[in-house]
């Protein structure tokens, strides 16, 4: 049965036990884009056998370039049943299971449960931290990685070690993604490839340890470095949560923050349009003793929206990034 993998069960590090780990290990794998792309080419290649993906998005051509498993054929198909059709040929050996849905604040807890280890694959920061605390809740190793320009970073959460809070508590006021910002596929290829490698370090137990390990890179200047983050500690404030828009209740404070160009009809009755530099001001209009639920497209705004009254508001502060069109 392992025949194929003699190349690498002849490494004193995996031999014929660690192959089997690599063979049981139940992986979930969140997203199928460009840092997928890598990642399950190489675990699959590598023999994990039990591997299932999530991700609602068909192919673009935009996507070509950096998420290299499709090709021209597949624009406008799902990608995690082209990802599946390819993969399985690439390994028979291999039950992939393909999901054609996000992962979000609702399922995550239920879908990560399952699995053994967890690849955050997605180009969404706000899934980032929804597995993240997830993951740390549910002592789940998280392999996650970003990639923007020439720049990127991968690296080892939760279970036992830090989670990525510790390392990312706040974010920046503006945060870039590759629609906006542009990446090189062979960027997102290094970063995917240097995920698969730290899950299979995970299963096999090899030092040092990938949980509390961070690699960045910088291919334009061929810069690579490291550090450990084992000492980090949790934010004392960590109430800025993502949650659904289905979790509203009826008793919410709501703030949407796009405008209506951006989001024409408010999500619930509940809801009031606010731009981002009133809120400041209006807050003292509302209910202290309510929940505060922040509403906009990618999370950047919501965030930035709680930073800047969390000292003014008593209760929870909610975050919700929907990237809906209506």
């Amino acid at each position: 049965m392992f025949e194929r993998y003699v190349r690498q069960t002849i490494l004193p590090e995996v031999s014929l036990d660690g192959q089997r780990r690599i063979n049981d290990t139940k992986i979930l794998v969140a997203g199928a884009g460009g840092l997928a792309s890598s990642a399950l080419q190489f675990l699959v290649g590598a023999g994990c056998s039990n591997l299932t993906i999530y991700d609602r998005d068909i192919v673009n051509e935009t996507n070509l370039h950096r998420q290299t498993i499709y090709n021209e054929n597949h624009v406008g198909l799902k990608k995690v049943k082209i990802a599946k059709k390819l993969l399985t040929k690439l390994n028979s050996n291999c039950d992939i299971k393909a999901v054609t849905q996000n992962i979000n604040a609702i399922n995550a807890s239920k879908i990560v449960n399952k699995h053994d280890l967890i690849l955050d694959c997605g180009d969404n920061f706000a899934l980032s931290y929804i597995l993240s605390d997830v993951c740390y809740s549910l002592k789940k190793p998280l392999f996650s990685a970003s990639a923007i320009r020439f720049d990127g970073y991968v690296g080892g959460f939760c279970e036992f070690g830090p989670s990525l809070r510790a390392v990312f508590p706040n974010l920046p006021d503006n945060i870039e993604n590759c629609n906006t910002a542009g990446v090189f596929g062979p960027v997102v290829g290094v970063l995917g490839s240097l995920q698969a490698q730290l899950a299979i370090n995970y299963i096999l137990g090899l030092k040092p340890k990938p949980i509390g390990q961070m690699i960045s890179i910088n291919l334009k200047s061929y810069h690579f470095s490291k550090f450990r983050f084992d000492q980090a500690n949790e934010p004392k404030k960590s109430n800025f949560k993502f949650i659904d828009l289905s979790q509203i209740k009826k008793n919410d404070v709501v703030i949407e923050l796009r405008n209506n160009k951006e989001m024409p009809i408010l999500k619930t009755n509940n809801t009031i349009r606010i731009p981002l530099h009133e809120v400041m001001k209006r807050i003292v209009e509302f209910d202290q003793n309510q929940r505060l639920v922040f509403i906009c497209r990618s999370g950047v705004r919501s965030w930035n929206a709680a930073k800047s009254v969390e000292d003014k508001w008593r209760n929870t502060i909610s975050l919700i990034a929907d990237d809906t069109n209506d």
